[in-house]
């Protein structure tokens, strides 16, 4: 071989070997040189690792520099399966693919990741000892609510327990909160799985929020009926949640605000109830004749307000221009499939309200304070155990009583006076000391005498004709001052 070859041979990097059986030990020698020469394969970087959310598509990146003639292999370590070689894909996986930037990257792409795409990746050079790296791909998955192993819709007696159930995937595992729709209070059970919200001084406590995929509640009763929601989050949104609805059936209840109302003949009054009943039924008045008034006409308005829950009901009938007939008990009835419950209100007849409002009433006094839909009888309050207070007077019917209880006392006082066989007039005209002196001319009117005489002439039929002969003597007296 000559030199200009070997120099030839130099250049293109390494001695061709053919031909050349004469030199076997030079050519040795020689291919020992050029493979120390030759530069190995190495890596520029790590791999990156990734965490892509499910269903996303996801690419990891190996920089390789003086790969030449070697060859390239993507490895899925967990599971020692070789996806691709060089550029060619050996999986049958058709959602994995492998490209190259032409330079020193190659590319390993998964579609639509999925969870049991998650693990390490390898990527090896196949050299005399191999060289590989590897990185990670974590695949977070958004929750979702297993509605199979979840509580549905549930209905119970009022005063049992119920558990409500919600099971959650993910990745992260997800945390779970329970709310209720109407943000209300939970009565939660501290005996349960919430350890964390024990309190020593009740087993019992009111919070927003429980956490666990278990809520305790016992002992149900009406406030604990609404919608509760099931929340699932992991970090990874986004939330998803489940709605339940908790029913509780129970027996009609009926309050009664005011127990008695007083109106004026011939005035409008409405009475008024509240209901709490689950499910729902029939509610109706009845009148003091035993008559059911179920709808409005031109004698009743009745009326049916939905209160802030759905088993309550605030029952307001109207009774127009009341008459005698009127006067009575009024029974608001409420029935249901669970059973039924009644309460009573009464309406009286306070008098009839005077044409002219600054006129004296029958007591004696100015009723200032009648006025059209203001009941002249105070209410009688009732507590939900349906024990009343004590009614309260009437001021009519004291003031009433108290004026017959000042005329019977005049009445007697003077006919005490008139019985006296020396009764004379001067013993009830002023005595000169007791009043001041009066310019001449002037009369003496007494008080005590004026009383005596309205004392005696509206004094009733039982009195003696004496005490009316004594009367008219007493008149005369009067005026002759």
């Amino acid at each position: 071989m000559s030199l200009s070859g070997m120099e030839g041979g130099r250049r293109g990097g390494c001695l061709p070997l053919a031909g050349m059986a004469w030199a076997v030990l030079v050519s040795s020698t020689l291919l020992l040189v050029c493979d120390a020469a030759k530069e190995m394969p190495y890596f520029l970087e790590p791999i990156s690792n990734v965490t892509v959310p499910a269903g996303r598509d996801v690419r990891l990146a190996c920089v390789v520099d003086h790969l030449s003639n070697y060859k390239l292999a993507w490895i899925q370590q967990d599971r020692s399966a070789i996806l691709t070689v060089g550029n060619h894909v050996i999986t049958r996986n058709d959602r994995i693919g492998v490209s190259h930037d032409g330079h020193r990257t190659w590319y390993l792409t998964i579609k639509d990741v999925r969870p049991g795409d998650a693990g390490t990746y390898m990527c090896q050079i196949n050299t005399a000892t191999a060289i590989s790296q590897t990185g990670h791909v974590s695949v977070v998955v958004p929750p979702y609510i297993k509605d199979e192993m979840s509580s549905d819709d549930v209905t119970l007696q009022e005063g049992m327990d119920v558990t409500l159930v919600c099971s959650a995937r993910g990745s992260p595992v997800p945390s779970i909160m329970w709310r209720r729709e109407d943000k209300s209070d939970i009565r939660v059970n501290l005996t349960s799985t919430n350890t964390h919200l024990r309190a020593s001084a009740s087993s019992h406590a009111l919070v927003k929020e429980a956490p666990g995929p278990l809520l305790h509640l016992s002992k149900v009763s009406r406030t604990d009926m609404g919608a509760y929601l099931c929340i699932a989050s992991n970090g990874v949104p986004p939330s998803v949640s489940k709605r339940i609805d908790v029913v509780i059936r129970f027996l009609p209840t009926v309050y009664v605000p005011h127990q008695l109302v007083g109106v004026p003949l011939g005035q409008d009054v409405t009475i008024e109830c509240y209901i709490e009943a689950w499910p729902k039924g029939l509610n109706y008045w009845k009148r003091p004749n035993g008559i059911e008034i179920l709808h409005s006409d031109d004698k009743y308005e009745v009326k049916e307000v939905e209160g802030s829950q759905k088993y309550k009901t605030h029952m307001l009938l109207t009774i127009q221009r009341v008459s005698k007939s009127d006067i009575g008990k009024y029974n608001c009835i409420a029935n249901n499939s669970q059973g039924g419950a009644e309460q009573v209100v009464r309406v009286s007849d306070t008098g009839v309200v005077p044409s002219n409002r600054n006129a004296l009433n029958k007591g004696g006094f100015e009723n200032k304070e009648s006025s059209v839909g203001k009941p002249a009888i105070p209410a009688v309050n009732w507590s939900k155990t349906n024990e009343a207070t004590p009614p309260l007077k009437n001021d009519f019917e004291e003031h009433r009583k108290a004026s017959q209880r000042s005329q019977t006392t005049h009445q007697q006082q003077t006919t005490k006076m008139l019985q006296k066989p020396n009764l004379g007039f001067e013993s009830l005209l002023p005595s000169p000391s007791s009043s001041s002196p009066s310019p001449r001319g002037s009369r003496y009117r007494s008080p005590a005498l004026l009383a005596s005489l309205s004392s005696l002439l509206a004094s009733p039929s039982r009195h003696s004709h004496r005490s009316w002969f004594l009367g008219f003597l007493l008149l005369l007296g009067f005026l002759s001052l």
